[in-house]
């Protein structure tokens, strides 16, 4: 069982630098780390110590071991600070997968490198362990709004065929998370998830990337397989299809129809078993009347069509996700935020959010990298949401029930703050409608924990 943990875990990285197995108690059973003097991995000394008292800075909710342990899910290529019960700190590179014996998970190994120290391979994920690729499942796609629950209801069904599917949204709506929850919850789901952006890779070069090659096809040629043999008997998920050359467009379409191809510069043919998932983020129709879309081709890919709402139409969730993103960077950064203030709260449901959940997730990640606190303010958050909400304001003004005159005056002076703010383009600005200095202002700024 080890073994097999350490062949995939040696996929992974060039080169390991720590190995540790925790039981399910939390006790260390084994520790070793690599010492390039002798080539080989020496044991630590700490077998039969807890964990969180070797690694003090540690949590349960923190420990990459006791998370494992808790959802029996791997986890991999996660960045974690650790400071040891010496005071020696390194930032690593982790994956920790659980151990199972008869059906019940016993422990959990972890394998890490130093950070930045060894190539680490960025195309192998936890579900290449799990299900070939695909890194998402229907669990992933939260949402508490109407129309995405509905959508989520359908994928279900949808999985169980081997239709085209066209997946359709802006951008950063979670279309691969929807194209791998599809791939997860089918009959395919043992077999390869592959995925490729159309519009990454020069059209010259397009064909042979997913048809193949065979070698003295052309100078430098060699026989190699394309992704539609790659993704044989899985799925291959075909993104920005639109940016795709109309001329290459025929031959998607006649290879999904006969279902085999012909590698470039060959002569036979190979049969292929795959389901093709697609996406765009534009409308499809208006791409069939730009002319960069053919329309039998759409006809083919969209037996199915799935529209993904975007988030400024799915309020329920801007909170919702918000939580879920401050869960997921307290793990991987060993923060213990508790969420955001409420003028945040008021901003977040107030922006548009036209990079949809991608731009939520990243403006958390940034507050992440900046919040000394157990709330992130709104100071933390990044300026162009605030300057984009502009003529909004964010809260009524006070009554003077139950306030004393200095919370009235305090309330009023931060509400008037945030008016200037939401209306100016950067501080200064506003300092100058206010008629102060920005000195001042930032000072009240941090005053206010603005």
């Amino acid at each position: 069982m080890i073994t097999r943990y350490l062949e995939y875990m040696s996929e992974l990285y060039d080169h390991i630098d720590a190995i540790i197995i925790v039981n399910k108690q939390g006790i260390i059973e084994y520790s070793a780390m690599f010492c390039p003097e002798t080539n080989r991995f020496e044991n630590e000394g700490i077998t039969g110590k807890r964990l969180l008292e070797i690694y003090p800075t540690l949590t349960k909710e923190t420990s990459s071991h006791y998370r494992v342990l808790k959802s029996g899910e791997p986890i991999v290529n996660e960045k974690q600070s650790l400071t040891n019960f010496k005071g020696e700190s390194a930032v690593l590179i982790n994956s920790t997968f659980p151990m199972e014996y008869n059906n019940e998970i016993i422990g959990t190994i972890e394998a890490s490198v130093f950070s930045s120290a060894h190539k680490i391979n960025s195309h192998k994920s936890l579900n290449d362990f799990r299900s070939h690729n695909a890194l998402y499942t229907l669990e992933d796609i939260i949402t508490k709004d109407d129309a995405l629950l509905e959508i989520k209801e359908k994928l279900k069904r949808i999985s169980q065929s081997n239709s085209s599917v066209l997946i359709c949204g802006d951008t950063g709506t979670g279309k691969e998370l929807v194209a791998q929850a599809i791939h997860n919850y089918s009959a395919r789901n043992n077999g390869p998830f592959i995925s490729q952006n159309c519009s990454a890779i020069p059209s010259t070069l397009l064909e042979s990337t997913l048809f193949g090659t065979v070698k003295g096809s052309y100078t430098g040629a060699e026989n190699k397989k394309g992704l539609f043999e790659l993704a044989n008997d899985g799925t291959l998920f075909l993104d920005e299809i639109n940016s795709m050359d109309i001329g290459l467009q025929a031959k998607i379409l006649k290879a999904i129809e006969e279902k085999k191809i012909r590698r470039v510069g060959g002569e036979s043919f190979i049969n292929i078993n795959i389901r093709v998932v697609s996406a765009m983020n534009t409308d499809p129709l208006a791409a069939i009347d730009d002319g960069i879309l053919r329309k039998d081709l759409y006809y083919r890919l969209g037996v199915v069509q799935i529209n993904l709402p975007p988030l400024k139409d799915r309020k329920k969730d801007i909170l919702l996700l918000t939580d879920h993103f401050i869960k997921t960077y307290n793990h991987q950064m060993c923060k213990n935020i508790l969420g955001v203030s409420e003028i945040v709260k008021n901003i977040f449901n107030s922006y548009t959010w036209p990079g949809n959940v991608r731009e939520l997730r990243n403006a958390i990640e940034s507050a992440f990298n900046l919040c000394t606190e157990e709330i992130i303010p709104l100071k933390d958050i990044p300026e162009y949401i605030i300057y984009n909400n502009k003529k909004e304001k964010y809260f009524a003004k006070d009554t003077v029930q139950n306030k004393s005159l200095p919370e009235l005056l305090k309330n009023y002076e931060k509400n008037l703050i945030l008016d200037a703010l939401s209306i100016s383009k950067n501080i200064t600005e506003a300092a100058k409608k206010l008629q102060i200095t920005r000195q001042s202002l930032q000072y009240k700024m941090d005053k206010y924990n603005l």
